[in-house]
């Protein structure tokens, strides 16, 4: 692009050595000290400490609030490791729980130990620590700092710069001590019990002493220096000008990010995740945008998860790994949709930083490399400054027991990924920035060049359809602020002789190419993003199937989990199975998606009569197209409806749905039956066709949930029916029937039977007395006719009472018989055979 000539600013007069207005004192450029001044650094310092810890102190209470609101308990408890009735409450606690915030703020770890004594390991001790940067508070520390030392200099004006620099240095150790003096007196005490002992959870150390001075003391030396400067000309503006460009740049990007980023996550948070999300938004939105940015900018997270249980030899899964921020590894189609709007929010922070660096600097000649590093330099120090703010980490160790890592922080790439953002953002100010300055209103033309500091870095030029007012009276610059005057470093030119207006024609090019390019982005942009939004998830398949599960469907959620089960194992894998089944699961929802590749996990929480059951399904891609990857749910492990029978059934009923025993091991001694079946409670029983055998119904529930499960056991004591008993009692009187008609004193097959000497004659049986019996289930599957009263029965016989065969004496006799029922009753092609016998 076409460079512009140098334009010349009105030069600048050398202020007095007293203005009017000026607080009186010391005036600068004296190099002495003055002593009695130095409070002010310290005051300073605590005033800040109070502004940061009030505003820690309201988000505490907000984050327990909405803790308490979503639990629906008042009094949220710091339980855990004590016993409820010890351990203080969360509300007790408020002054040390932000005492120990504000301490993590500036970089504190919060650590505790616990030791104690276990029954069969004898003393253990176990230490934790946690770190987590709250960005909110470090914010309000680093502002409250800045303004209360800028209106401590503006009161009390230092008398020379080694006195500033002394007042900041004072400021950097009083807010140090308070940070760290604070929480080391207000650390969380637990008291001891149980054998056990908790020491104070503190989060005061080294690293708070030293991130909180050089806080302190930096932000205070260049808010003090700033308000300095105006009152003294010196050679340190152009060094500061020279900086302006970069940290401004980067503020306005960061800024007009945060603007949009922040009200969208904490309104989407507060939907999906409610009162808990909605008041803690003040104390952990900062580090969610901060999360945003890195996500958005093509950065990346890192999430390690590693815990190893050394007690019994046990070690659990481990997970390591870096989560982009849009494409395969998105969290789910909610989360990728985000990703790609903060992505497309960080191409417009974009255009907008590239504005900036051309209002703020002007065209530069692109020959000039030295005028390409200060922005991606900024870009860079951003990346840099967001590892160990946006790092949250955890970490136990109980030697002998167990030990833990858990990290979640942006890759250690991520600077270089915003290295080339600031690349980007300088080809912006270069090549496309000055075809918008035209369609830029003046005001936030002006806007641009004054914030986040009045300090410009360059001398101003003209821009393509921009014009710049000429010199106010007396030498000053026009629109300038009075007491504003920057000495050492030019303004606003006072004349634009090279200024090039745009023509006609000029801005219909300049429309057309804006429109073209307008639309290629949308149709780039919004073609990714219709792709993914129409493209179904890996949570479809889950979604679906749980789905079929609540409406019934077995049918369907066959097609969908496809489960690795024989088909002569699938009898309860039916709708009419199923769909008559009580206790269903009843409500779902997805907890988590987590992408790597051509596999996907999916964690959800099914819901079953009042119960909550957490399942992680795998999935993997099968035959992927452009708008369906064709997620297919891999086969897991159903639960189990277990049958047991105390004697052998050809078939039981399910639901109402006759199930065969089949191969499922009926014997002669019992029937066992075990077939898979969808979460329910299922009603286990004997078919309604079975006419002789009954049983009382049993009822088996199968859960939800991925956690192995003893299969619950119905049950079943077969007993006779009614229609067995009335049976083998017709066949039983029958039999007696038949026996009474016998002419031999031992019939066959009859209960009863009498002994006399010698030859009998015209035998004659007569029952008595009917006897009474029960049916009994027998080893081998049978039933038993015994127990009950004896039967009588009388015989009359002729008895020959000669011992000669020639010459028979037949005298007449009579005899009365007790007799039990005896016998089996078996069930063969439905017909019920009752065989009576003697013994």
């Amino acid at each position: 692009m076409s460079q512009q000539p140098p334009v010349s600013a009105p030069a600048v007069p050398d202020l007095p050595a007293h203005q009017p207005g000026t607080p009186p004192g010391p005036q600068p450029g004296n190099s002495f000290f003055d002593f009695r001044l130095l409070w002010t650094g310290a005051a300073a310092a605590a005033a800040s400490y109070v502004a940061v810890y009030m505003f820690s102190l309201a988000t505490v209470v907000l984050s327990l609030a909405g803790i308490a609101a979503s639990q629906g308990n008042p009094i949220p408890a710091l339980g855990g490791a004590i016993a409820a009735e010890q351990a203080p409450d969360a509300w007790s606690q408020l002054g040390q729980l932000t005492a120990q915030l504000v301490a993590m703020a500036h970089l504190g770890s919060a650590g505790t130990a616990v030791a104690g004594v276990v029954p069969f390991l004898g003393s253990v001790r176990g230490e934790g620590h946690v770190y987590a940067v709250p960005l909110a508070v470090l914010l309000v520390s680093a502002v409250g700092i800045y303004l209360a030392s800028r209106l401590a200099e503006r009161r009390f004006p230092s008398a020379g710069r080694p006195q500033l620099l002394l007042q900041s240095a004072v400021s950097g150790a009083v807010f140090a001590l308070l940070v760290n003096g604070v929480a080391a007196a207000a650390a969380v005490r637990f008291p001891a019990g149980d054998g056990f002992s908790i020491d104070p959870i503190s989060a005061a150390g080294g690293w708070p002493v030293f991130v909180a001075f050089l806080l302190a003391a930096g932000l205070s030396a260049l808010s003090r220096n700033a308000t300095y400067s105006r009152r003294a000309a010196n050679g340190a503006a152009l060094l500061r000008g020279q900086l302006n460009l970069p940290l401004a740049v980067v503020a306005i990007h960061v800024a007009v990010f945060s603007v949009i980023a922040v009200p969208a996550a904490w309104i989407t948070a507060a939907v999906s995740a409610g009162w808990a999300a909605l008041l803690s938004g003040p104390l952990l939105i900062g580090n969610a945008a901060g999360y945003g940015l890195v996500a958005g900018h093509l950065g990346g997270l890192h999430v390690l998860s590693e815990t190893t249980q050394i007690f019994a030899a046990q070690q659990s899964r481990n997970e390591d790994q870096t989560i982009y921020g849009f494409g395969a590894d998105a969290a789910g189609t909610g989360a990728a949709g985000a990703a790609w709007a903060a992505l497309a929010l960080a191409l417009v922070c974009t255009v907008i930083s590239g504005l900036c660096v051309l209002l703020r600097r002007g065209p530069v000649p692109n020959a000039d490399l030295r005028s390409w590093i200060p922005v991606p330099a900024g870009f860079l120090l951003l990346g840099l400054l967001l590892l160990p703010l946006l790092t949250v980490r955890a970490d136990f160790d109980a030697p002998g027991l167990a030990a833990g890592q858990y990290v979640l922080a942006p890759a250690w790439w991520s600077p270089a990924v915003f290295l080339g953002w600031g690349l980007l953002v300088e080809v912006a100010a270069r090549f496309l920035a000055p075809y918008l300055v035209p369609v830029v209103p003046a005001r936030l033309q002006r806007l641009l060049r004054v914030l986040p500091a009045r300090l410009q870095g360059c001398p101003g030029t003209a821009y393509p359809g921009t014009t710049h007012p000429g010199p106010a009276a007396g030498g000053g610059v026009a629109n300038q602020p009075s007491g504003e005057s920057q000495p050492g470093v030019a303004g606003p030119p006072a004349t634009a002789p090279a200024e090039r207006l745009l023509t006609a024609k000029g801005r219909k090019r300049l429309l057309v190419s804006a429109a073209v390019v307008g639309v290629v982005l949308v149709l780039a942009i919004g073609s990714v993003v219709t792709v993914n939004a129409v493209k179904p998830g890996p949570d479809q398949p889950v979604k679906d199937y749980a789905q079929a599960l609540v409406d019934g469907d077995a049918r369907r959620a066959l097609e969908i989990l496809d489960p690795d089960v024989p088909h002569e194992e699938r009898t309860l894998l039916t709708n009419e199975v199923l769909g008559a089944a009580a206790n269903r699961i009843d409500g779902f929802s997805i907890i988590s998606t987590k992408i790597s590749g051509e596999s996907a996990q999916v964690r959800a929480e099914l819901r079953q009569g009042g119960r909550k059951y957490e399942q992680t399904f795998a999935l993997v891609k099968n035959q992927p197209e452009l708008l369906d990857d064709h997620w297919k749910l891999e086969a897991f492990p159903l639960q189990h409806v277990t049958v047991s029978a105390d004697a052998p059934l050809a078939a039981v009923a399910v639901n109402g749905v006759t199930v065969t025993a089949g191969q499922n091991e009926a014997t002669a001694f019992g029937t066992n039956i075990s077939l898979p079946a969808f979460p329910g409670s299922y009603s286990v029983g004997l078919p309604d066709t079975e006419k002789y055998l009954s049983a009382e119904d049993q009822q088996v529930m199968v859960s939800g949930g991925a956690l192995p499960q003893a299969p619950e056991t119905a049950r079943l004591t077969v007993k006779a029916s009614d229609a067995l008993v009335a049976e083998t009692s017709r066949q039983v009187a029958a039999a007696l029937a038949g026996c009474e008609k016998s002419t031999d004193l031992e019939p066959e097959g009859c209960p009863f039977s009498w002994f006399a000497f010698g030859d009998v004659r015209n035998v004659k049986w007569s029952v008595t007395a009917d006897p009474d019996y029960g049916l009994t289930r027998s080893f081998d599957g049978t039933w038993r006719l015994s127990g009950g009263k004896a039967g009588e029965a009388t015989v009359s016989y002729e008895r020959s009472a000669s011992f000669s065969k020639a010459n028979p004496e037949w005298e007449k006799e009579t005899d009365q018989v007790q007799f039990y029922v005896r016998g089996n009753v078996s069930v063969e092609s439905g017909k019920v055979l009752v065989s009576l016998s003697r013994f």
